[in-house]
């Protein structure tokens, strides 16, 4: 609902502005790649901050992979693509479920610890890989992060796209 973007977006460091631009250009990606002959495009997620776009997920080949970067340029907006997606023709329903119980778990984890804005950053997993993308208020929220996900057990490897920009107050 617009309330809680709203709310949510109040409390990011990017501010409900950078906020709902970044929530505009990931419905022009979507929409963009949408379009593509893509086979399952479910399994396919796409993170927004900043301009950067995180692509994450399966698709059936490489052709598709770079096609999906390709068009992607052409929206207007675009700063960066970091492309994540593997290629895989079979995603089993159990990963995929195994994938989504770990996001939440993380998602929960990180909203309760003190020291995080959880509402800065997205979390995507993918075969158990955790993908953290996001705006962090200072090198301490960063580092508090990457080290309480480090410390996960359930986790086989942590990438963090994490920025934390100079003139935070003047977005």
């Amino acid at each position: 609902s617009v309330g809680s973007f709203i709310g949510n977006a109040g409390t990011s460091s990017k501010g409900i502005k950078k906020s709902f631009s970044d929530t505009y250009l990931k419905t022009k990606v979507i929409a963009k790649i949408s379009l593509l002959d893509i086979k399952n495009i479910a399994n396919i997620s796409v993170n927004v901050s900043r301009g950067t776009i995180l692509y994450t997920g399966y698709v059936i080949s490489a052709e598709k992979r770079l096609l999906i970067v390709k068009k992607t340029w052409e929206v207007e907006g675009v700063k960066k693509i970091i492309n994540e997606l593997k290629i895989d023709d079979d995603v089993s329903l159990s990963q995929r479920s195994n994938d989504f119980i770990l996001r939440s778990k993380i998602n929960t984890r990180l909203l309760f610890k003190s020291g995080i804005n959880s509402n800065n950053f997205s979390v995507d997993v993918v075969d158990g890989e955790v993908y953290v993308l996001g705006l962090a208020d200072n090198i301490n929220e960063k580092t508090e992060v990457e080290r309480f996900l480090s410390g996960m057990t359930d986790i086989k490897k942590l990438i963090t796209i994490i920025e934390i920009p100079k003139h935070l107050e003047n977005e």
